[in-house]
C-alpha cells in the first residue's frame, strides 16, 4: 500500500514562506504569508537580521520583519532627479563615471496587529496597501507623502465621529424624539458596549473582536469590518442588527460630508441583511368575535380596577379608531378633539404630516366617558390636558405609555390570543377593508401615506370573496335540477 505523500494537495497549502514567493521575488502580502513573514539568520548564523518582501499588486509596497520579530510595512520610491554633490565627487575621480540618483525613501505604514485582538491598534495588509496606493497617487502629482500618513495617524475612530454625529445631527428638529432615543440607545448597547443584560453581556464575551468596532479609525474601516460586526449583534437580535447598520450609515454619511472619509463602504443589500418578518405575515389579527370580547374584558376590567381605568379605554380607542396607540391615541390631547363635527387632528404622526381622523358612535362613546375623568382632575394638573392620563403618581409622562400589562390581563379574561398591541391596529384596517371592500378609504381614513402598506390586508378580502364564492356555488346547485 502506497503512502500519501502529506505535503502535496489542496488541502495542505506551503508552510514555509519561501514556496509562496514567485519567480519575480514577489508575493501578495496578507494575512497568511505576514504570519509566515519572520528575521532570517545572518550568514554566519549568529544573529537575526530583518527580512523584506515586495508585494505583487502595488509596485514599492513591501513587509519586512525586525530581528527583534516584529513585523512593519512600508513604501518605497525613488525621487526623480540626480544627487548632484554625490555625482560630482564620483565624477572628479572618474569622468566618465555615470551619474548618481537620489536615494530611495522609505514610508512607513504601520505596524502589523499581532493579536486579532488588536487589530485596532496595528494595521492589516488591506488597508497597508491602500494606503501605499494613497502615497504613490500623491507623489504621482507633486504632494508630499508623509503628510498623508500624518493625516492618517491623526484620523477619528468611528467613537468620536458617532459622539460628533449624535451632538451636531441626532439632536437637531429632524429627528423625532422616539427616533433619538432609539438610536441613543443602541448607541450604548452595541457602541459603548454598556449594557447588563444577560444576552449583550454573552456576545459581548465571544464577539470582542468585531465589537470593538468603535476604537478603530473610521477611515481604516471596511464593509467586511461592518459585516462581522453585524453579524455579532444579530447573536442578540436579528433586527437590532439591522438598526445599528442603519444607524452606521447615517454616521458614515455625516463623516463623508465633514471629509472625515474619501468614500462610503457601509452599503449593505437587502439580500446581506436579516430577514424581517412582518407580524401579519406570522399571525392573523384579531377576529370581529375575539375583539367583542375584549370589548367586554376591557370594559369589565375598568370597573373593577379603577387604577386601569385610563388604559383600558385607551386600549379600545386604538382598537376602534384605527390610529397608532403609541405616536397617536395614548398620547392624545383634549385641543385635538373636536367633538361635535367628531374629528380628531394629529399634528406629529409617523408620515410628519398633519392628518384629521374622524370618528363615530363608539369614539364619541369613548372620549364622553373620559371626559368625566377630566371634569375631576384640577385644572392645573398637567394630566388635566390629555384624554388617557396615567393613574402613576411619578411619572414624568403624564399620559399612559404602555399598558401591555393592562392587555394581557383582558385578553387571559375574554380568553383570546395575547398579541402585540399593534396587532388592534391591523385588526382594525382588515375590519375596515372587509367591510368597505375599498383599500384605498381605509388608507385615508387610517393614516397611510402608501396604498402599498395595505396590500397586505388584500388575503382577507380573497377570503371574503371566496366564502362568496361558495355561496353563490351551493346557490347554482340547488337550482341545478
Amino acid at each position: 500500500m502506497k503512502l500519501k505523500d502529506t505535503k502535496i494537495g489542496h488541502n495542505n497549502p506551503p508552510k514555509e514562506l519561501d514556496d509562496l514567493i514567485n519567480k519575480d521575488a514577489r508575493v501578495e502580502i496578507n494575512p497568511t504569508v505576514m504570519k509566515l513573514l519572520k528575521p532570517t539568520l545572518d550568514e554566519a548564523g549568529e544573529k537575526y537580521i530583518e527580512r523584506i518582501i515586495n508585494d505583487t499588486k502595488v509596485l514599492g509596497f513591501k513587509a519586512k520583519a525586525n530581528p527583534g520579530g516584529t513585523r512593519s510595512y512600508f513604501f518605497q520610491y525613488r525621487p526623480k532627479g540626480i544627487d548632484e554633490e554625490k555625482t560630482k565627487e564620483v565624477r572628479d575621480k572618474n569622468p566618465k563615471a555615470r551619474a548618481i540618483y537620489l536615494n530611495p525613501v522609505k514610508v512607513h505604514l504601520g505596524n502589523y496587529f499581532e493579536k486579532r485582538e488588536n487589530r485596532g491598534v496595528g494595521t492589516t495588509p488591506a488597508i497597508a496597501r491602500k494606503l501605499a496606493i494613497e502615497v504613490r497617487d500623491a507623489i504621482k502629482v507633486g504632494k508630499d507623502p508623509f503628510t498623508i500618513i500624518a493625516n492618517r495617524r491623526k484620523a477619528k475612530t468611528l467613537g468620536v465621529i458617532y459622539n460628533e454625529f449624535v451632538k451636531n445631527r441626532l439632536m437637531s428638529a429632524a429627528y423625532k424624539p422616539k427616533t433619538k432615543r432609539d438610536m441613543k440607545s443602541r448607541k450604548k448597547i452595541w457602541v459603548e458596549l454598556n449594557s447588563n443584560g444577560f444576552k449583550q453581556k454573552q456576545v459581548r464575551r465571544t464577539q470582542p473582536t468585531p465589537l470593538s468596532i468603535a476604537n478603530r479609525k473610521m477611515v481604516d474601516l471596511e464593509k467586511d469590518d461592518y459585516v462581522a460586526y453585524h453579524n455579532a449583534v444579530s447573536l442578540a437580535g436579528k433586527y437590532q442588527a439591522n438598526r445599528c447598520i442603519e444607524d452606521l450609515r447615517l454616521v458614515e454619511k455625516y463623516a463623508l460630508e465633514k471629509g472625515y472619509i474619501k468614500k462610503t463602504v457601509c452599503h449593505f443589500k437587502k439580500r446581506e441583511l436579516n430577514k424581517e418578518i412582518k407580524r401579519m405575515e406570522v399571525e392573523d389579527p384579531y377576529t370581529v368575535d375575539e375583539l367583542k370580547r375584549l370589548r367586554r374584558a376591557l370594559l369589565k376590567l375598568a370597573k373593577m380596577d379603577p387604577r386601569s381605568f385610563s388604559s383600558c379605554y385607551g386600549i379600545l380607542a386604538d382598537a376602534f379608531l384605527g390610529g397608532r396607540g403609541k405616536s397617536e391615541i395614548f398620547s392624545l390631547m383634549w385641543d385635538q378633539i373636536n367633538m361635535p363635527k367628531k374629528e380628531i387632528r394629529h399634528y406629529d404622526t409617523k408620515n410628519n404630516e398633519p392628518m384629521t381622523r374622524q370618528f363615530d358612535v363608539i369614539g364619541a362613546a369613548i372620549f364622553r366617558i373620559m371626559l368625566r375623568v377630566r371634569f375631576a382632575t384640577n385644572p392645573r394638573d398637567p394630566k388635566y390636558k390629555y384624554v388617557f392620563p396615567t393613574s402613576k403618581k411619578k411619572s414624568k409622562v403624564k399620559h399612559i405609555t404602555d399598558p401591555r400589562k393592562i392587555f394581557k390581563k383582558a385578553c387571559k379574561m375574554a380568553n383570546v390570543k395575547v398579541k402585540p398591541l399593534h396587532m388592534l391596529r391591523h385588526t382594525w384596517a382588515t375590519i375596515a377593508a372587509e367591510a368597505t371592500e375599498d383599500i384605498e378609504a381605509v388608507r385615508v381614513m387610517g393614516g397611510w401615506k402608501s396604498i402599498n402598506s395595505l396590500m397586505i390586508y388584500l388575503k382577507f378580502l380573497k377570503r371574503r370573496e371566496r366564502a362568496a364564492i361558495k355561496k353563490v356555488d351551493k346557490f347554482m346547485r340547488s337550482h341545478a335540477n
